[in-house]
């Protein structure tokens, strides 16, 4: 597994340590689990907006010739 840097305003930080606290788990589960969401989310989302724009049918306008 690879490591990475986050870097939080201090208020964000005092945040999610109180929360990662509360629910007991530690600060890299809370990390871990926060990046998986937010993919998950943006992958479904994403693909959500292929598969419309793939099939949607639309209409097209046609400037009228003068």
């Amino acid at each position: 597994m690879d490591t990475l840097a986050v870097s939080l305003p201090d208020d964000l930080r005092r945040r999610f340590e109180a929360l990662a606290g509360q629910t007991g788990k530690s600060l890299d589960e809370c990390l871990l689990l926060a990046v998986q969401e937010f993919v998950e989310t943006w992958e479904r989302h994403l693909d959500d907006v292929h598969q419309i724009d793939e099939h949607e049918a639309r209409a097209v306008l046609k400037a009228a010739n003068e």
